[in-house]
């Protein structure tokens, strides 16, 4: 296990060993500490940006300078325990006890943590979280600023957690129904048959046993001397690491760790880790089964063999790194496959990982088409031993390389704008794993020293260890209940086992097709809008380019591509605008199918997605500089040559039986496929696919709907990110600027604006799910306007803000009803006055009554006046922190400047939002909920279980 309170890395005792047998017999032998990182006993170079130490209690601490996004800091504390130490009668309790922490200590009245953080504009949950995991426990705070004063706060909050957590039995009392909400929202299939393959797997261990979320029984019931129990003896200094990471002096930040923690003690004589039980290393093969009917069909076959410590080594690396890549290998020939979508096998994966300590494993899980199960786990037995017997070939290997070359440069290049967020938990999850916290650099220069060792005949041998040591386990789970279901996977898998396999064909290697569209095209006009920074181009075939660089996310570009009007071009079927979302990219282009796109791009950092909205289509597309060319040749071969195959459309309607049934387990889920549409009065350019929807949907009406828009649409690129204007204007005149003249302008389609808000009504209307008994869903949403004015929408934003506010403090908090109430606006663009908000609350059935009945009191109490400074600086402070930051991404520009050549309004928007909500004020967010709050106007949907599955 990694729980341990001073592990001694296999290095460390192999030099101790050797230390010691180089004494003469005489003398004592040396004793060697224990390490307290594993980076010094390993010949692996750690971060030299890292500051690393332990205080005599025997914290560990690590603190990073790092100023991406500027100013802001991110602070970590972690304990090397979890759900794992607890015992029979604390089932739960380490994740109870995370939600204790932000419900009162020593020092914090019950209550007053999160709105201390939110007044210093962190957002609960994005900025402000916890985690428990079954060897892990986390607290994160995310700061906005790195000021003194916020950075002392996050200290003291983060030692109040270590030790001084009051656990007051009537605040217990009060969280136990939002555990039991969270436990109820997280049970869903993917959760339940994880749990039984843990079983089948390590079936005489603690693992399956000892879930974080726990017992209900114990959840309900555990008083204060179990909570304390597991406190003292579990968060203590030995078992604690306190990272940082941000724009601050390490050196300070150091001194401040030391005097904060300095004087937390733990126990004299710490508890031991747990003893987890031990695996069978002789089981023979087995076979398990699990059904549920709400569950993906999901076949895993795994090989285990005893956990075998290994120092972290350039050469433990290596090794590695030969296995990942065969999984990897096998993992691209399940993706072709499935690629046909004519295959039983819906996705597929090969992996291999340590599990808790107890057991290597080499895994391919599948998940496979319901009534074909017996062909998936054919192909699965078949590739796998394809694999086995014949190994890969250079073609495959060649490709895996050059994608790890790739990725590991363009980690290199990014190395100096990476975000304390990922670094912060980088380091702590290196900790965790006992590996050495390195470089990008000193990764990518060990890759290029063992290039040449990476051979097909290396990759082989490795793929082969990780399979050889066992018998196969095998295990289906199903939403069909089989008849002596053990037999018939047997059965199917001994019956695959007859069948010869024939070697791999080595692919054929080919270039892109696509790097050339013509003579480059001609800039028409252009401009640059200094208080932007933006570079706005106009190509004589009507192309039109805005572009804004930005170095602060370095060796990155977003990009995306804008035509046509999405949802209102006329269709001559429902549904194809959803169906074309997914089935276009995957029909690959004219002279590639999507297979073929991923070799002949292999070593290409370039991105391919495509969506269509209310009002536009929207290719997009993320790169490095030096791929920028390819990527950009890549999205306009999409718009020239799209290969229209059935394949695309073959793997949606596939998997779309798949995804309807999984939609349909949860209350969240059938609100995601139904709603959508309920909030349109049934219109069918929204919501999921009916079955009889997408069955008389063929190629021709995906083509038939985008085709005129990608032969004709004016085409509006927009461009974020750490390149050269030169180089972009150079780029696109040769690839979207060689394209034949576009139409200058675009038909609007009036008579496709219609879509309009149900009516009102009095008694919501019931939608069911086939999920747990105990599940169901309160919905409201209030008609609101469309997006025409900005400020209005920000007014809208801030006023969800405070009733977000304040739906946490009543229904999670106060009533204990639900672990989390959603909520979200809407302001279309497409459609005049057309917009809601929406309150969505996972509750019991029997409390659906009375969370209607909260959620109509917060929102009649914000219309008479009932919102307080305190709450709109607490709404606010966040918003403005999250707009400072976001400045600093591609994304955000992206998203605040696309389209802005057909609406110049859009540029108008971006110079207004920090003064906007630094000046909207508390009346306009009264006089909102009060014209705008109305339960008469409210249109409702509750989610129950359906009795008659």
């Amino acid at each position: 296990m990694r729980l341990k309170l001073l592990r001694q890395c296999v290095a460390g005792l192999s030099l101790a060993l050797a230390l010691t047998a180089c004494q003469q017999t005489e003398t004592p032998p040396v004793e060697t500490p224990p390490a307290v990182f594993v980076h010094e006993v390993s010949d692996l170079p750690v971060d030299a940006a890292v500051l690393y130490g332990q205080l005599p209690n025997g914290m560990r601490y690590a603190v990073m300078q790092n100023d991406t996004p500027a100013e802001t800091v991110a602070v970590r504390l972690i304990f090397n325990v979890g759900s794992l130490a607890e015992t029979e009668e604390q089932r739960g309790l380490a994740h109870f006890i995370e939600h204790m922490a932000f419900n009162g200590s020593t020092n914090v009245p019950e209550g007053e943590m999160v709105p201390l953080l939110e007044r210093y504009g962190l957002q609960f949950g994005p900025d402000t979280n916890a985690f428990t995991g079954f060897e892990t426990v986390g607290y994160q705070l995310d700061l906005p600023e790195n000021n003194e004063e916020i950075i002392a706060t996050a200290m003291m909050l983060m030692r109040e957690t270590a030790s001084e957590l009051t656990l007051d039995i009537e605040a217990i009392d009060a969280e136990r129904g939002v555990i039991a909400s969270e436990a109820r929202f997280r049970n869903v299939p993917v959760r339940r048959w994880q749990t039984a393959l843990q079983r089948f797997l390590l079936p005489d261990t603690l693992v399956p046993e000892r879930d974080p979320i726990g017992l209900p029984e114990v959840i309900e019931t555990a008083q204060r001397d179990a909570f304390v129990d597991y406190y003292e003896n579990f968060y203590i200094p030995q078992r604690a690491m306190m990272v940082v990471v941000g724009d601050v002096d390490p050196a300070v930040i150091e001194s401040d760790i030391r005097e904060t923690f300095g004087d937390w003690q733990g126990p004299e004589e710490p508890r031991p880790d747990p003893e987890l039980g031990e695996i069978n290393t002789d089981r023979p093969r087995s076979v398990g089964y699990f059904y549920d009917p709400e569950v993906l069909t999901i076949f895993t076959v795994d090989a285990m063999r005893p956990y075998e410590p290994a120092p972290d080594s350039v050469e433990t690396r290596f090794e590695n790194n030969l296995a990942r890549i065969g999984d990897a290998i096998l993992s691209r020939r399940f993706e072709t496959l499935v690629s046909t979508g004519t295959s039983p096998i819906l996705q597929a994966q090969a992996t291999h990982s340590t599990e808790y300590d107890l057991a290597e494993l080499a895994r391919v899980l599948a998940i496979i088409a319901p009534e074909r199960w017996e062909e998936g786990v054919a192909i699965v037995e078949q590739e796998l031993r394809r694999a086995l017997e014949h190994g890969f070939t250079q073609a495959e290997l060649d490709e895996q390389i050059a994608n790890q070359r790739t990725s590991l440069r363009t980690a290199v290049e990014q190395a100096g704008t990476r975000d304390n967020t990922a670094l912060a938990n980088g380091i702590w999850s290196a900790w965790r794993q006992d590996i050495v916290f390195t470089t990008p650099a000193s990764t990518l220069e060990r890759f290029e020293a063992g290039a040449a060792r990476i051979t097909v005949e290396a990759v082989n041998a490795a793929f082969r260890e990780q399979w050889s040591s066992s018998e196969p386990l095998l295990f289906l789970a199903s939403s069909t209940e089989l008849t002596d279901a053990e037999s018939a996977i047997l059965n199917a898998w001994k019956a695959s086992e007859t069948v010869a396999v024939e070697a791999p064909v080595q692919a054929d290697s080919s270039e892109f097709a696509y790097g050339d569209f013509g003579p480059a095209g001609e800039v028409a006009s252009q401009e640059y809008i200094e208080d932007l920074k933006l570079h706005r181009v106009q190509f004589e075939n009507g192309v039109r380019l805005s572009f804004r660089p930005n170095s602060l996310e370095a060796g990155e570009v977003a990009i995306r591509v804008d035509f046509g009007a999405g949802s209102l071009e006329p269709r001559a079927l429902p549904a194809v605008d959803v169906v074309v979302s997914s089935a276009f990219t995957a029909g690959g282009l004219g002279a590639h199918t999507s297979d073929e796109l991923s070799r002949v791009l292999a070593g290409r950092a370039v991105g391919l997605n495509f969506s269509v909205g209310e009002s536009g289509f929207t290719l997009f597309g993320g790169t490095r500089p030096s791929d920028f060319d390819v990527q950009m040749d890549l999205l306009a071969a999409f718009i020239a040559d799209p290969g229209w195959r059935q394949d695309g459309l073959a793997q949606y309607k596939s998997i779309a039986p798949e995804l309807r049934r999984n939609f349909a387990s949860t209350p969240t889920g059938v609100l995601q496929v139904e709603g959508a549409r309920l909030l349109r009065r049934g219109d069918t350019r929204y919501g999921f696919p009916s079955e009889e929807e997408l069955d008389a949907i063929g190629v021709a009406e995906l083509r038939d709907f985008l085709t005129p828009a990608l032969e004709q649409a004016p085409i509006e690129i927009t461009i974020v990110g750490d390149v050269e204007v030169a180089r972009v204007i150079e780029v696109v005149a040769a690839s979207f600027g060689a394209l034949p003249a576009r139409a200058e302008s675009w038909p609007s389609y009036e008579e496709a604006r219609n879509v309009r808000f149900p009516d009102p009504v009095e008694e919501p209307v019931v939608l069911y799910h086939n999920g747990g008994e105990d599940q169901a869903m309160a919905n409201v949403y209030w008609p609101m306007f469309d997006d025409s004015e900005s400020r209005r929408r920000r007014v809208l934003t801030l006023m969800r803000s405070v009733l977000d506010l304040k739906l946490t403090e009543r229904l999670r908090e106060r009533d204990g009803f639900t672990y989390s109430a959603f909520n979200n606006e809407l302001t279309s663009s497409a459609h005049p006055d057309y917009g809601y908000l929406w309150v969505g609350v996972d509750v019991t059935p029997e409390n659906l009554e009375a969370t209607y009945a909260a959620i109509d009191e917060l929102a009649m109490a914000m219309a008479s006046g009932e919102i307080t400074e305190d709450e709109l600086q607490r709404a606010r402070q966040p918003l403005l922190e999250q707009i400072e930051e976001a400045r600093q991404r591609n994304a955000t520009w992206l998203s605040w400047i696309a389209r802005s050549w057909q609406m110049p309004e859009r540029l108008d928007r971006v110079r207004s939002i920090e003064a906007d909500y630094n000046d909207i004020s508390r009346d306009e967010l009264i006089a909102m909920a009060e014209t705008y709050l109305v339960r008469e106007n409210s249109w409702r949907v509750s989610i129950l279980p359906n009795e008659d599955r």
